[in-house]
């Protein structure tokens, strides 16, 4: 008889009453199901009164413990689908029915990035996130050491966007860094393998099996990514008694629901939020903004802000498909109604006279003081807004704050303001206008005297 504890059954699992045997799935075949239970391996098919009724089981994954009505002749019935521990989960490609499990009830998740083209900080920042969500315990590792002479730098970046997660580097070909899984090769220990095709999960099984147990593709020198070796998912029960879950390659792993994981993944990003000035702030141009002064400082990287904001897009997405794409053809509309206004007045040959209220200080500032044909940032605080690539083009997309950096002096005498952009770092030349903040401009003069790159006593040897 076969011992289902050995397989990470617990009693804690079953569910009372007990409606049949319990059983775990160790690959699906799209109706069909392989299974373990006491009598050994089997198959099974779902109950269709129970699975596929209105409010029905969660149809079962990979590593799913379920309850069957044994037939020893020919598919057993599966009854029911027991809670899990952990689990991934992607949008059903199915329509219509939401979230799909891809794989449950596992300790571990082994983050796979290959020391070649692979290696990507975003993809395992993306992936990072899943795995913080199932509620499993993340270990980073850094496949094909080989191929690389320094892993320092690798680690270095992984600890950027992984703090406090474990990150080994190792090679499958040679051995290196395997005497350090010891602390997660565990006997009735499940660990799961997420990574691109080609990243070497296949290679790794091999090699914590003792055995070739899933055939291997060389990778495309071209580019070197994988061709697809693993076809379905499917748990593996090791010697040492640790189980492996195997999956294709999952760069099509949607992040459903994911704000759980996102909170772990991007807890350096989400300290700052709920600290601006107003609870409603876009982190775009607000006034007293947290984001944007923590990314002005350099306490939080642009890179990992930007990270985090394309992963919430895609998880709104995930959660509400209807209310994201109405926000998207929204912003869609504003933008095409710029657009339309940068057509109808050509602000490269037209002086811009329109009034406006500064984002960043309040000031409702009119086009009368400005002693010229142009008005483009407010006289108080000497800001402007991203609105233009080119002088007058009204076409750029940013509309981050343009803040006043620097003062040069034109061939004619004339004053010009440095402005550089907040969000993405452009700068741009701006004649400063006749009811301009004075002090503001002064100070804003005489800041590079005030610190000079030199001790002061220098300048006497040198006149």
């Amino acid at each position: 008889m076969m011992n289902l504890t050995d397989y990470g059954l617990t009693p804690n699992m079953l569910q009372e009453p007990i409606k049949g045997i319990p059983a775990r799935v160790t690959a699906v075949h799209k109706e069909r199901y392989a299974l373990i239970c006491g009598h050994g391996e089997l198959y099974g098919r779902l109950k269709a009164s129970v699975y596929y009724g209105k409010g029905g089981e969660s149809f079962p994954t990979v590593g799913d413990f379920v309850q069957i009505d044994y037939v020893p002749d020919g598919d057993s019935r599966i009854i029911g689908t027991l809670p899990r521990r952990t689990y991934f989960s992607r949008r059903d490609p199915t329509p219509g029915r939401g979230e799909q499990a891809v794989a449950a009830n596992f300790d571990y998740v082994f983050i796979m990035q290959s020391l070649n083209h692979d290696f990507n900080p975003k993809r395992l920042e993306r992936y990072l996130t899943l795995s913080r969500q199932s509620n499993a315990i993340p270990v980073i590792l850094l496949t094909k050491a080989d191929l690389a002479e320094d892993h320092s730098s690798y680690l270095r970046a992984v600890q950027r966007v992984a703090a406090g997660v474990d990150a080994f580097a190792v090679s499958t070909k040679t051995g290196f860094g395997f005497d350090v899984l010891a602390d997660y090769l565990k006997p009735r220990k499940t660990i799961v393998l997420l990574g691109s095709s080609g990243v070497g999960k296949s290679s790794l099984l091999n090699r914590l099996s003792g055995k070739t147990v899933m055939a291997v593709n060389d990778i495309r020198k071209s580019d070197g990514k994988g061709r697809h070796t693993t076809t379905a998912r499917q748990l593996f029960m090791l010697e040492s008694g640790v189980m492996v879950i195997d999956t294709p390659g999952m760069r099509e792993l949607g992040m459903w629901d994911v704000r759980a994981g996102l909170d772990e993944a991007f807890a350096d990003v989400e300290q700052y939020l709920g600290r601006c000035k107003f609870a409603d702030c876009s982190h775009q141009s607000e006034p007293g903004c947290a984001v944007k002064a923590a990314i002005a400082k350099g306490e939080l990287s642009l890179k990992r802000w930007e990270s985090y904001v394309a992963l919430k897009a895609e998880a709104r997405y995930s959660d509400d498909k209807e209310t994201y794409l109405k926000q998207k053809k929204q912003r869609y509309k504003e933008i095409a109604q710029i657009v339309r206004q940068a057509q109808k007045t050509d602000y490269c040959h037209t002086p811009c006279m329109e009034t406006f209220t500064c984002k960043v200080c309040g000031t409702h500032v009119t086009a009368e003081g400005a002693g010229s044909g142009h008005r483009n940032h407010c006289p108080n605080c000497l800001s402007s807004i991203h609105v233009d690539n080119e002088p007058g083009d009204r076409a750029s997309l940013c509309h981050g704050v343009m803040e006043a950096i620097g003062v040069w002096v034109r061939k004619n005498g004339e004053w010009a303001l440095i402005h550089r952009c907040r969000t993405c770092g452009a700068l741009s030349s701006n004649r400063i206008a006749a009811d301009d903040n004075p002090t503001l401009l002064m100070s804003i003069a005489v800041k590079p005297l005030a610190l000079p790159p030199f001790p002061l006593d220098r300048m006497g040897k040198h006149t």
